[in-house]
């Protein structure tokens, strides 16, 4: 991938080639934003750039080999490690998916973690970067670069790395091999162990620009100018959402429609049908709850917001806005605090694999107790 091909992030993107061109090549980089801002695209191009074996300017040359098998995503010096399922008994390897890793990164390096799990078929497991991982990583970074001067890997989401590979990993950027280089790509750095982050070098990517999505949009997309800037307004700087946007998918509309129900039944407090949304919502899945959750928070946000009167704060679809119009004035300043603690609070423990129907249950009732208090 070019550093040209990368939406915005122009002053990311002149720091990293000041560096290179001055020789200042750090062996451990942590690229800290999400992937829609254009972290994972980002470490593409450097990536590119690195193992560019012609003549370079303010980008790769890509004409050379090495250019041409990282654009395939096939460079022997290009390693990848990313969160992937554990299928049988067998310590699951990101190789043991890298077929599917190439056709997601292909389509486009723009994507959540809740894509990358549609693309490896899972449902209701959370996928991790296993401690066999490790020693993948050594035996790949041990021997002698085939094309180019350097051996990249690019660690996707670090931190879903379990405790045994994290600390394996951090001797090895503790004691590098020589000419390699890390790019762990986070969307949470807060997550990964603190002696890694305090051996890499941090560059913190922003959201993209409202207007720069918009020209995105219409240049490759076929959308009017207004649905354009309606759409790049409610993705808050992330290319990945104005897509998902574009291609309201199952999910968005699922998604927004139990924020809705389950509104509706907190303020009504009726617990038979509270318990019938909780067996239903504890059936789909772990990420696919959590999918939700963020959504409701999200949700709850952008309710207490419109209540400002400014729709520049707001960012919202129109299925949103249809909903909010009565019921924005029910989150206000008294409980909004309070409601996307809980929300927050739901997300974190069904990510530690907590029981979805208690975790749940003790939401809706706690939903309750602020949305309409006694």
């Amino acid at each position: 991938m070019f550093f040209s091909e990368v939406t915005g992030q122009e002053e990311t993107k002149q720091q990293l080639l000041s560096s290179l061109r001055a020789g200042r090549v750090s062996h451990a980089q942590l690229f800290a934003g999400d992937t829609g801002y254009g972290s994972l695209a980002l470490a593409l191009a450097l990536a590119q750039y690195l193992l560019c074996t012609g003549e370079k300017g303010d980008d790769s040359c890509g004409c050379c080999l090495s250019c041409k098998h990282v654009a395939k995503l096939i460079h022997p010096d290009l390693h990848f490690v990313f969160p992937v399922l554990k299928k049988d008994t067998k310590p699951p390897l990101s190789d043991d998916y890298i077929g599917e890793w190439r056709k997601m990164v292909s389509r486009s390096p723009y994507f959540t973690l809740e894509d990358w799990c549609a693309e490896m078929g899972i449902e209701d497991k959370q996928p991790i970067i296993y401690e066999a991982e490790s020693g993948s990583i050594v035996r790949k970074l041990s021997v002698k670069a085939f094309e180019s001067d350097y051996k990249v890997m690019i660690v996707w989401l670090p931190e879903k790395m379990n405790k045994e590979c994290s600390n394996k990993l951090l001797k090895i950027i503790e004691e590098p091999f020589d000419k390699t280089v890390f790019l762990l790509v986070s969307e949470q750095p807060e997550q990964i162990i603190i002696t890694i982050q305090s051996r890499t070098q941090r560059v913190n990517i922003r959201p993209l620009l409202q207007d720069q999505i918009k020209q995105r949009l219409l240049a490759e997309q076929s959308v009017d100018e207004g649905k354009a800037e309606e759409y790049a307004s409610v993705a808050a700087g992330s290319w990945s959402k104005a897509l998902h946007l574009l291609n309201e998918s199952e999910e968005q509309v699922y998604n927004q429609e139990q924020f809705v129900a389950l509104m509706r039944l907190c303020w009504t407090r009726q617990m038979l049908p509270v318990n019938e949304w909780v067996t239903g919502v504890a059936s789909v899945g772990r990420e696919r709850q959590k999918s939700f959750l963020a959504h409701a928070t999200h949700g709850i946000r952008e309710n207490f917001m419109r209540n400002f009167g400014d729709e520049h704060l707001n960012y919202m679809t129109d299925r949103e806005k249809a909903f909010a119009v009565k019921f924005s004035p029910y989150v206000h300043e008294g409980n909004v605090i309070q409601l996307a603690d809980e929300f927050e609070r739901a997300y974190s423990d069904i990510a530690r694999n907590g029981n979805a129907k208690i975790v749940l249950t003790d939401l809706c009732i706690r939903v309750m107790q602020n949305i309409r208090p006694t």
